[in-house]
This record gives C-alpha cells, sequence and structure tokens, in this order.
C-alpha cells in the first residue's frame, strides 16, 4: 500500500491501477560541454529512419492498446465462454424431459385353442392394436428427488366373440416421485457437478483477471524498458560527442606541436569504443522495440509493427512510503492466486460431502398415483353364439371422461434399498476426498506464505530501489563535476588524454547505472502493486 510524500498528480491515482504513470524527474543540470543541452531521462528520441512514422505512446495508450489487441488477453477472454457452456451442460442433468412415442401399429393372427371361439365358428383370433405415448421426467435439485409422468394409449379391435368394447380404447395416466431417503439425499453426482463447474466458472474469471494483470504489467515492463534502450543510444551517442570532441581538440594540439601523434591515439581509441557502445545501443533498442510491439498489435499484418513508438511517459522519482503489513493483509484477502486456492478447497469440500453420501445405503421411497380410462361402443350378446347387440356408442373420448372424473384412480407406494457386501467402493473414494481437502487445506496455507514472502520482498524493494536511485544520482552529480574539471585541466594542460577518457567512461558509466536506477524504481512500485492483487509471473 503506498503514500505519496509529495503531492502528486491525477497521474497519481492512476499510479496504482497501471503502474508508475510519468512523472518529470529533476535531473543536473549537463554542462560538460559547451553547445551540448543538459541530459534530462525521457527526453530522448528514438532512430528514425526515411518512411518511417514516429509514434508518440503514453503507458496507459499501450495497455489500453494491448487490452483490445493482445492475442493472449483475446485467448483468455474466451475461457468465460468456453467455461459457461461446461455450466450449461452440468445444469441440464437437470432439464426436463419430454419422450414421445409415435402411433405404433401392431397386427396379430392366432389360432384358436379355445373350445368355446371353435364352437362359436371362430378359428382364427385376430387383432389390430394402435398405440401412442408420451412421458415427461424431471431430476430435482433439492434432496435428489425424481419426478415422472406418463400418458399411454391404446386401440385395439379383434373378431372374438367376448369382447363387449370393439374397437376398444384405453388410456392411462401415471405420475410418479421417487425420493432417496440415505445416499443422494443431501447430495447425489449430478449436483456435485453443478456446484463444481459453478465454482469453476469463477475460477476461470479469476484466471482471466490475473492474465490480464500479468500481461499488463509485461506491457509496462517492456514500456520502461524500451524507454530505458532509447536513453541508452542517448547516453552512448552523447559519448560519442564528447569522445569525437576530445580526438578534435588532441588533433588541433597535435597541429600546434604540443602533442605526438602517439599521444592522440588514446583519444581515437575512445571514439572506436564509443562508436561500438553506440552500435550495441541501437542493436537493443531494436529488440526491445519489436518485443514492445508484439504486446500490443493484433497479428502480423498491424501496421504498428512498421512504426517507431516513441514512450513519452518520464518515469516518477517521487518517493513512495510502503506500508509492508497493510500491504500483506490486502494480498490476503482480494489476490486472485488466494482466491483461487480458496475456491480449489470449496470443490474438495463437495467431493467429500458426494463421497460421504455414497457411502451411505440406497433407500429409495416411491410413490405413485395413475387414472384409467376405457372407451369404445359398448355391446351386449344373447348366448355364445348370439349376434352382438349395440348398447351405446363409445369412442376414445369416454377413455378421457373416466381419467378426468377420476374414476379408476390407483396408487401406490413403496420402500427400495441395496447395500454393498464386502468392500464398499465409495468407502475408498471417501478417504480419498479427506486426503484431498488436506493437501487443498496444506496448499492454502502455502500459498498465504508465498504471499507474505512475496509482499514483503516487494516493499523491501521498493525501499532498496529508492536508496539505490538516491545514491546513482549523486554518483552522477559527482562524475558530471569530476569530469568538468579533468576537462578544464586538460585545456590549460593540467591533465592528460588518459584521465579525460577515464572521466568519460565514468560519467557514461555513472549515466548508464542513474538509468537503471530509475527503471528499477518503477519497477518496484509497480511490482508492489501487483503482488496486492494477483500473483506475479
Amino acid at each position: 500500500m503506498l503514500k505519496h510524500r509529495n503531492g502528486l498528480s491525477t497521474w497519481g491515482l492512476m499510479l496504482a491501477l497501471v503502474g508508475p504513470a510519468a512523472l518529470s524527474g529533476q535531473q543536473p543540470a549537463d554542462t560538460t560541454q559547451p553547445g551540448l543541452k543538459p541530459y534530462v531521462v525521457g527526453e530522448a528520441l528514438p532512430p528514425v529512419e526515411q518512411g518511417q512514422t514516429l509514434l508518440p505512446m503514453s503507458l496507459n495508450d499501450a495497455i489500453q492498446r494491448a487490452l483490445k489487441a493482445n492475442l493472449n488477453i483475446q485467448t483468455a477472454n474466451l475461457n468465460p465462454e468456453i467455461q459457461h457452456y461446461s455450466l450449461l451442460s452440468a445444469e441440464a442433468a437437470f432439464t426436463p424431459t419430454f419422450s414421445i412415442t409415435g402411433l405404433g401399429y401392431r397386427s396379430s393372427t392366432r389360432i384358436s385353442t379355445s373350445t368355446i371361439q371353435a364352437g362359436s365358428g371362430i378359428t382364427l383370433n385376430k387383432s389390430n392394436t394402435y398405440t401412442f405415448s408420451a412421458g415427461f421426467n424431471k431430476p430435482m435439485r433439492w434432496l435428489g428427488g425424481q419426478f415422472s409422468a406418463s400418458f399411454n394409449n391404446s386401440r385395439d379391435d379383434n373378431n372374438s366373440q367376448f369382447s363387449i368394447r370393439n374397437p376398444s380404447y384405453n388410456s392411462t395416466l401415471s405420475l410418479n416421485y421417487s425420493q432417496p431417503l440415505l445416499a443422494g439425499l443431501t447430495m447425489d453426482n449430478q449436483r456435485a457437478a453443478l456446484q463444481t463447474q459453478q465454482i469453476q466458472t469463477q475460477i476461470t474469471d479469476l484466471q482471466v483477471k490475473a492474465q490480464v494483470a500479468n500481461i499488463t504489467n509485461q506491457v509496462r515492463r517492456a514500456y520502461w524498458a524500451l524507454r530505458y534502450a532509447i536513453e541508452q543510444i542517448e547516453i552512448q551517442r552523447r559519448n560519442l560527442e564528447q569522445a569525437t570532441e576530445l580526438l578534435r581538440q588532441d588533433s588541433l594540439q597535435v597541429k600546434l606541436g604540443r602533442m605526438t601523434t602517439s599521444q592522440m591515439l588514446q583519444a581515437a581509441a575512445q571514439v572506436a569504443t564509443a562508436e561500438q557502445a553506440l552500435l550495441n545501443a541501437q542493436v537493443q533498442w531494436h529488440t526491445q522495440d519489436l518485443t514492445f510491439k508484439s504486446l500490443l498489435v493484433s497479428g502480423p499484418t498491424d501496421p504498428l509493427l512498421n512504426d517507431i513508438i516513441n514512450p513519452t511517459d518520464r518515469p516518477t522519482e517521487a518517493q513512495q512510503n510502503v506500508d509492508i503489513q497493510a500491504a500483506i493483509q490486502v494480498a490476503l484477502k482480494d489476490r486472485t492466486d488466494i482466491r483461487e486456492q480458496r475456491q480449489q478447497r470449496d470443490i474438495s469440500q463437495v467431493n467429500l460431502k458426494v463421497s460421504k453420501s455414497n457411502t451411505l445405503p440406497t433407500l429409495d421411497l416411491t410413490a405413485g398415483y395413475s387414472l384409467s380410462g376405457v372407451g369404445g361402443d359398448l355391446y351386449s350378446r344373447n348366448g355364445i353364439e348370439g349376434a352382438a347387440t349395440l348398447v351405446s356408442p363409445g369412442g376414445y373420448t369416454d377413455a378421457l371422461t373416466n381419467i378426468r372424473n377420476f374414476d379408476a384412480p390407483t396408487w401406490n407406494i413403496s420402500l427400495s434399498g441395496s447395500y454393498p457386501i464386502g468392500t464398499n467402493p465409495n468407502k475408498t473414494n471417501l478417504e480419498r476426498a479427506k486426503l484431498q481437502l488436506q493437501q487443498s487445506d496444506l496448499a492454502l496455507k502455502s500459498q498465504e506464505l508465498t504471499i507474505i514472502t512475496q509482499v514483503t520482498n516487494a516493499g523491501y524493494a521498493v525501499r532498496n530501489a529508492y536508496l539505490q536511485l538516491q545514491a546513482a544520482q549523486r554518483s552522477v552529480e559527482a562524475a558530471q563535476l569530476s569530469y568538468q574539471g579533468v576537462v578544464q585541466s586538460f585545456g590549460v594542460g593540467a591533465a592528460t588524454n588518459y584521465e579525460v577518457v577515464q572521466a568519460q567512461n565514468t560519467l557514461t558509466t555513472a549515466r548508464v547505472s542513474e538509468l537503471n536506477a530509475v527503471i528499477n524504481y518503477v519497477d518496484a512500485i509497480a511490482q508492489f502493486e501487483l503482488v496486492q492483487h494477483v500473483g506475479s509471473n
């Protein structure tokens, strides 16, 4: 948790969200060479070749572009959608199911074996049956119950002398509910799978948040690394100009006869060394420029790849007070990895609960209620061989009327159970679930310890980086004064080429060290903010 000692502008608020914002730092005036503009960190421009466009870019602009175009972020943003379908698949276990059996037909002819039918002259029994059925099934999300309903219909016509309805219509409406009393009452596999997917959805959201934060951190680090590479070019360019100026002065001294050619060779060697250092800095800049762009582009055809990016923000040098204990409390509560670990523990608890339920005996209570109806033309006969007389016409609606009027209800209730004899595999699953929960507890404690260590180290890193920055700034001031003195002494013949070269090298080294210290301090501040909210990569 950071508290600014010096008053910052609105950029200070953004610092906690996207990393250190750009604040202009006060740099000592560079008066080491007449006519050379004082060196200020953040003012250097990258090399631009003919036909290329210089694109100014702030850190916030870079982050916003990465959030829209970065391929890894685009990939991560698809994970919640994928997980959503996994959740829907788990919810589908409780989706009502409606089934229907279309019109079925069966024709049957059997040889009569009845003496009565043979006496009536019927030797073959013929029947034609039409069927139609529909069903509904709904697993319940609470207490593991299951409701089902069915509606069965049939129409039968035959040549039997004993049928009083021909054709006859039969309809049955059945309602059933099954409720587990032991195993599956508090938890079953379907409910466990649903709860696991619900928790996994939360984990996926946390993972996306962490992925975005880490890529944002990569953009920030690459942004300052690019600024560092550009400043390196400027430092080495100034070093080359100083070396060239020294060589020019030595050449003048040789012409005036005040110095030998061999004495001038040291200055020439210094120019060659400076040229090599400048070339290396340019190579490093090209590499860092491409690395930074790879985080911002949406593909190989993105036009940004052809532009030259100039990071316009300047690194802050304002001292930050670090409250490590408050930061630890924030991290233990809000950091994505510890929240994910807690969610994983919740999954282990769900597995333990369903494993305990599965070890219980299976005992199910089933209740059913049904209504039946019959319809069709009603006949009567006088004797076995008498002619059929229509008593009342009828049809399918008669059967439905019977059901509607509850004319023929039937209800039933049953209790069934089972339990394995010998080794129960569900008990071994229970023991494994207990061990997995213990592992989750230990992993949670380990994660908490890791967070405390990381936040503490990050807090100390901010303090140390600031002290190193102050030391580096003092070194630059001293190196500048030393170089000025040696140059002045050289001008009156009180110093040698070697001393000038050494002072020049010392100043260049001090400037590079100061630049490193500034970037390290900026990175340390942002890292301290990062480790309070997401796990660091």
